[in-house]
């Protein structure tokens, strides 16, 4: 069969991504058309996201290609535009075209999304590589695949379920990413450190953590791991491949599993690999070995989802650390010469405008690269999150993540996906006080590389949003006016 991979425009996250310039690859369809190759389909991607492809383009794109079945990735927060360009699909192409999607959003939500969403013939829960390839013989054999794990369908008029996906237990089984298929050289995301232009891996799956807002219910909370060996020869064809030096480990706990990632350390030294790396893990899954083992390996760069310096926001996101395991976890890491990254919630839980105010002043002392301020909660379905929203009526219990989406007024970035603050402080107050502490400035010691670079990145952005551009240049001068001013990091280690 024709298939054809999309991952949906968006317009308002075209705009902020390529403002940052920090597209990436989307891993999950090229993992998945790197196993349709396998099985003989003849397959492309397209990557509407990061090639600007809005709607008019898409429908050239279609009928040249005339694809058999076309697949989407969809987010919670993008499924709107990802419905409406399943609903493009079927205006091109006409009703005989199979249109399937995939992804975090219809993983959790499938029976909503096909009860409100017309255009869409079939979602896959789960990890949908081996899934795809049965529903498509399926289809191509005339049998019903409703009865197919992981697939969710519609049988007379009735949303119809087949049982439920196992998790692929062995990674090294899989194909590497179909990278070919991808627009490579349009992916400029650059490492935070030394400037290099990198690429994205994944090494694992699952995660075993509870945190209330995580989306890891919806496919397993299972861990499985690609081995050392098969991360080294990953990084070694995408340099021969590609010439890039730099990656970014998008597992969601770069360390749960730490003889495996001292094992790709060993691998990473004995291959005599140049590259430089950045994982994010969690703040209990490191200790100070380890991170000086990775350090010598070529990270530069660790990430850590600390959220919060208030111990009983922490209990309720059940992060399982403390804050003194937290800024431990933080020395440790710049004690191995690694420059550290946080991400940071603020008005989430009980806080109190006074528990807001010590959370943020206390975060400003960390000694730390960057720290990424949140304020509230995004509640995806499938979430421990989700059900808190309901009991706590922040949501209806009849609530829909698809009804309305036809709506054109309702866009990425426009509220369409709920939000959880805490109900003790208005929102207006929380962005105020973000904004006072000034915690999303990047504390990062000067360099010419990162000089250049960040020359360079501001004329791109100044040429592509001027308005934008200069707005932030304000921000940062009231900023330092302000006395919120840009510290340095004190270790000469970080870059």
């Amino acid at each position: 069969m024709r298939i054809l991979l999309v991952n949906p425009f968006v317009e308002r996250m075209h705009l902020e991504l390529s403002y940052a310039e920090n597209f990436r690859p989307p891993l999950g369809l090229a993992y998945c058309a790197a196993v349709l190759e396998q099985h003989g389909h003849e397959v492309r991607i397209v990557d509407a996201l990061v090639e600007g492809l809005r709607f008019p383009a898409l429908r050239r794109l279609l009928l040249r290609e005339r694809p058999d079945v076309v697949g989407l990735s969809i987010y919670s927060p993008t499924r709107y535009e990802a419905f409406r360009t399943a609903r493009v699909v079927k205006q091109t192409l006409g009703e005989g075209v199979v249109v399937v999607c995939g992804g975090p959003h219809p993983s959790a939500a499938a029976e909503d999304t096909l009860e409100h969403v017309e255009p869409i013939d079939w979602c896959i829960s789960g990890e949908g590589e081996h899934a795809f390839v049965e529903l498509l013989d399926a289809l191509a054999a005339g049998r019903d695949p409703c009865a197919i794990a992981g697939v969710v369908g519609r049988r007379d008029g009735a949303i119809v379920a087949g049982p439920p996906r196992g998790n692929i237990e062995d990674l090294d089984g899989l194909p590497r990413p179909a990278r070919h298929l991808l627009p490579m050289r349009a992916y400029r995301t650059r490492m935070p450190s030394t400037m290099l232009r990198c690429t994205t891996l994944l090494t694992s799956r699952g995660c075993p953590a509870r945190c209330t807002f995580c989306t890891r219910d919806w496919f397993s909370r299972e861990t499985r791991f690609h081995s050392a060996a098969y991360m080294a020869d990953e990084i070694e064809s995408i340099v021969a491949d590609w010439g890039l030096r730099a990656f970014i480990m998008q597992d969601d706990t770069f360390t749960l599993n730490k003889s495996r990632i001292r094992a790709f350390c060993d691998e990473v030294r004995q291959r005599r690999l140049k590259i430089d790396w950045l994982a994010t893990t969690r703040v209990d899954c490191v200790d100070l070995d380890l991170l000086r083992s990775m350090r010598d390996a070529g990270c530069r760069v660790v990430t850590f989802g600390v959220e919060s310096m208030n111990p009983a926001t922490l209990k309720w996101l059940k992060k399982g650390f403390t804050v003194e395991r937290a800024k431990t976890a933080i020395g440790w890491a710049r004690q191995a010469g690694l420059t550290v990254r946080c991400s940071y919630l603020v008005g989430i839980g009980d806080e109190t405008e006074e528990d807001v105010r010590r959370s943020l002043a206390e975060a400003r002392t960390l000694p730390v690269a960057k720290l990424k301020a949140n304020v509230g909660l995004s509640v995806y379905p499938g979430t421990p999150l989700y059900g808190m929203a309901i009991e706590a009526g922040v949501l209806p219990p009849d609530y829909s993540y698809a009804r309305g989406w036809q709506d054109e007024e309702r866009r990425y970035g426009n509220g369409e996906t709920p939000r959880w603050y805490t109900p003790h402080v208005p929102l207006e107050r929380l962005l105020e006080l973000r904004r006072e502490t000034d915690v999303n400035v990047l504390f990062t010691r000067p360099s010419l590389a990162l000089v250049t670079h960040r020359a360079r990145k501001f004329a791109g952005r100044f040429r592509r949003h001027p308005l934008v551009s200069l707005s932030h240049v304000a921000q940062l001068g009231a900023a330092a006016l302000s006395g919120n001013r840009l510290r340095l990091p004190e270790s000469p280690t970080d870059h």
